[in-house]
């Protein structure tokens, strides 16, 4: 995912200064930024953004694009074709995803504490640790990520078993992408810790 940070010139084309004016505001601590190892100025766009607030400036629309970011999915699956026909699917769908992908339990352990995601799509049979598992795990990280079950096995006992491990909705193979995402886009009209189109 693209950084949210911005050159003393990009700052100063957004805000239609010079690039002296925005320098001289870093260099009296006025605006906050940090140096990169060849010693060019770089500002964060919340720090931007905060500078903007605190001196009653109106933040050009630029920012406020740049700050949007993209919602995260992590996609576990073993099914090879019917993975890579969810990637793409969410590659093209609407809104800002960043797809990440495993296909076994341990992998994604691994995504969901370095990729943080907000949601996953969590297939019940994996070749390792289980989905009942794997959804256990999730959830102790982070209560709020959403987690879908998708399996091909469709039985009352299994749905019971993977909801009390913490998931928060279930599908069963085969199911239409486009309800897969309304419910996680209903999920987040309801979060605030997504951010929508």
């Amino acid at each position: 995912m693209r950084q949210n940070i911005f050159s003393t010139f990009e700052v100063a084309k957004m805000l239609e200064l010079s690039p002296g004016t925005v320098a001289n505001w870093v260099d009296a601590g006025k605006l906050k930024a940090f140096t990169t190892l060849g010693g060019h100025r770089r500002i964060k766009a919340e720090d931007l953004k905060t500078f903007l607030e605190e001196n009653k400036m109106p933040a050009p629309k630029a920012l406020s694009e740049r700050m949007e970011t993209a919602r995260k999915v992590l996609i576990v699956e073993d099914d090879q074709k019917f993975l890579k026909l969810m990637e793409r699917y969410f590659r093209e769908a609407r809104g800002h995803w960043e797809v990440f992908a495993a296909a076994d339990g341990f992998t994604a352990g691994s995504l969901v504490g370095s990729e943080k995601p907000d949601v996953v799509l969590l297939d019940i049979m994996l070749p390792d640790i289980n989905g009942f598992k794997v959804c256990e795990i999730i959830k102790a990280s982070d209560k709020r990520t959403l987690v879908i079950a998708v399996t091909g096995y469709d039985s009352e006992d299994i749905k019971a078993k993977i909801l009390s491990a913490g998931a928060d909705d279930y599908f069963v193979k085969p199911f239409k992408f486009e309800k897969l995402l309304a419910r996680i886009e209903a999920w987040n009209g309801g979060r605030q810790g997504l951010s929508g189109d």
